[in-house]
């Protein structure tokens, strides 16, 4: 009987240790969560910004974090992606490069079992989840407020880069308000990136001295309106053509204070608030719990001169993005 309690002991023992390596390892695996955050065009301001706030999040978790710039060359990103997986990364951030063209990274993620969530890059099979905006509705809502702006009528300028999902979302938001007005006449245009903003300044500037009758112009995402408004203003044109964007940053919200330049509005979402939610999901992701559903909208904001939040409140973690509506009558 002696005999047997030491070895039913010694079991005991045994056991105790052996649980107690697996929760040290477990507790270790958890402190050492290795997360790659990547984007194929990674300088443009709500991108940057996105990315910024992830990676300062999840470091505050005790995560390592490396990031990658894709300098506007897809397979580059792949590739660096890629890299990330065969070192055995926990999790990838995919902040707004087109989920179509990474079809092969998200497979290559889901065989070695890395957590892939993207913003703004558009739903694909086997993606943990992607956030963003509904961006068609974005379009819409700027369209339609510019047009109630210039009376449905005129000569309309679109500027935008149709290679990301959410870009292309717009641009389908922004033709299904003009379906049923016939009074506009529609001037598209693919700008390039990298070097979108110069490209815009020089094309508007060469639409500006062809057209006068240029009333608005859209673009798809705000960053190419300060070069637009440059250029209209360059041509004296400030007083007669209304422009609208999408996204908001710094450089509009001070234009709308100011309440006397061409740019009228933008539908803005809460930029560090996208960089916050991707590393909750992934938190979660990491410990069983996946999100209802894979594509996770939030809410968009009309931001215009007489509703532009204090320059203290543009971050997206102010308690301003909880009360506003992406409504001009609310």
């Amino acid at each position: 009987m002696n005999r047997l309690g030491k070895v039913f002991g010694a079991a005991l023992l045994g056991a105790a240790l052996v649980l107690g390596a697996m929760g040290m390892n477990s507790q270790a695996q958890a402190d050492e969560v290795k997360l790659g955050i990547f984007s194929v065009n990674y300088n443009s301001p709500t991108i940057f910004r996105m990315i910024q706030q992830a990676k300062a999040d999840a470091e505050a978790l005790g995560w390592t974090v490396e990031t990658h710039d894709g300098q506007g060359d897809q397979v580059q990103t792949n590739n660096a992606a890629n890299d990330y997986i065969r070192r055995g990364f926990d999790a990838l951030i995919n902040v707004a490069s087109d989920n179509f063209q990474m079809t092969g990274v998200v497979k290559n993620a889901n065989e070695a079992g890395t957590i892939f969530v993207s913003t703004f890059s558009g739903y694909v099979p086997g993606i943990t989840a992607d956030i963003g905006t509904n961006s068609i509705v974005d379009g819409a809502v700027a369209t339609l407020e510019l047009l109630n702006r210039t009376g449905r009528q005129g000569h309309i300028v679109f500027f935008n880069w149709n290679v990301l999902p959410a870009l292309r979302d717009r641009t389908s938001g922004f033709k299904a308000a003009l379906s049923d007005i016939e009074n506009v006449k529609i001037t598209e245009i693919e700008v390039k990136v990298p070097g979108q903003v110069e490209d815009v300044y020089d094309q508007m500037t060469n639409l500006l001295a062809a057209h006068d009758d240029i009333t608005g112009v859209i673009v798809g995402w705000d960053e190419l309106g300060t070069p637009a408004v440059r250029a209209i203003e360059q041509a004296g044109r400030g007083n007669d053509i209304f422009v609208a964007g999408m996204d908001g940053i710094g450089p509009v919200f001070e234009m709308l204070r100011q309440g006397n330049r061409p740019y009228k509005l933008s539908v803005s979402y809460p930029v560090e608030k996208m960089g916050r939610k991707s590393v909750e999901v992934v938190k979660e992701a990491l410990a069983g719990n996946l999100p209802e559903t894979p594509v996770l909208y939030i809410g968009a904001c009309l931001v215009t001169a007489s509703t532009v939040m204090p320059v203290d409140q543009e971050s997206g973690t102010s308690a301003y993005w909880d009360d506003c509506t992406p409504f001009s009558g609310n």
